[in-house]
């Protein structure tokens, strides 16, 4: 599907284009889902996929329609669940408590199991030693940015500032680039976020090593931002990938992705979604 001018669904139907086509366009994707080979391994990106946006991720909650349906779907048979989000776990965790999940936390630096916990994990202290002088800009200079603090990463997230103020907003994001790779630091772009990583990880690695561990012979994935790409197309070679529309999208999706216009498309078909498969 990739590089086709007239993007079309998998399987080779065609998206419908009108405005009042959402009743099929997801039926469309939900036949297509339930085509692919079992078992079938469903992953979804966190915010702005299955949790609406909100200014301060603490307060990001997945509804509780949602929920049901990732807990139907968690248990259905010759499938499987996973989570891959930028959060921290201790993050998600206050977000869900589903069991029989996998789930990939910091963009993939982290991957569990089902019922597996975390090890330990050691920065070497040079690296540790850029996070630290990181941190310390944060605290001087971004004290009312929301600021999560990861095991091998820190983000800076200027939603809220944008909203009053989006010339300072730009130039946080500016300063916080520019520091995080004088400091030899991976930057990550995201909406309304710049993030610093001591030690460098995608999404779609995460999504490669749970497909692969998990024992699918396909998958699906959705998510919404720039970090999600490489999870997506992964998803588009296996399976089928989705990028979730938004008001602050920035830049094409894939163009092997297949469109879901909001969270709340997103919830409808995880709702159908999970009815049919248990079927």
């Amino acid at each position: 599907m990739r590089g086709d001018a007239t993007r079309r669904a998998p399987l080779g139907r065609p998206l419908p284009r009108s405005a009042g086509g959402k009743v099929t366009r997801l039926r469309t994707l939900l036949e297509s889902l339930l085509e692919l080979e079992r078992p079938l391994l469903v992953a979804l990106d966190v915010d702005g996929t299955i949790s609406p946006i909100v200014a301060d991720p603490d307060l990001a909650r997945i509804p509780d329609a949602t929920l049901s349906s990732l807990e139907a779907l968690a248990g259905a048979p010759r499938a499987g669940l996973a989570l891959i989000t930028g959060r921290a776990l201790s993050s998600l965790a206050r977000m869900e408590q589903l069991e029989g999940i996998w789930r990939a936390v910091e963009h993939g630096g982290l991957v569990l199991a089902p019922g597996q916990a975390p090890g330990p994990r050691e920065l070497v202290p040079e690296r540790r030693e850029a996070l630290e002088l990181f941190q310390h800009w944060v605290r001087t200079h971004a004290r009312d940015a929301f600021i999560e603090y990861k095991p091998q990463a820190i983000a800076v997230h200027v939603r809220a500032i944008a909203a009053k103020d989006p010339a300072r907003a730009a130039r946080l994001l500016g300063e916080a680039d520019e520091l995080a790779q004088n400091l030899g630091l991976h930057v990550r772009r995201g909406k309304a976020l710049r993030e610093a990583e001591a030690v460098r990880h995608d999404k779609g690695s995460a999504l490669t090593e749970i497909f692969e561990r998990s024992g699918a012979r396909s998958v699906f994935f959705a998510g919404d931002d720039l970090t999600d790409f490489p999870a997506i197309e992964f998803a588009a070679e296996h399976g089928i990938g989705a990028f979730v529309c938004s008001d602050e999208q920035r830049g094409a999706p894939p163009a092997s992705a297949e469109l879901l216009q909001s969270v709340d498309d997103t919830a409808e078909l995880l709702a159908e979604l999970a009815k049919r498969i248990t079927l």
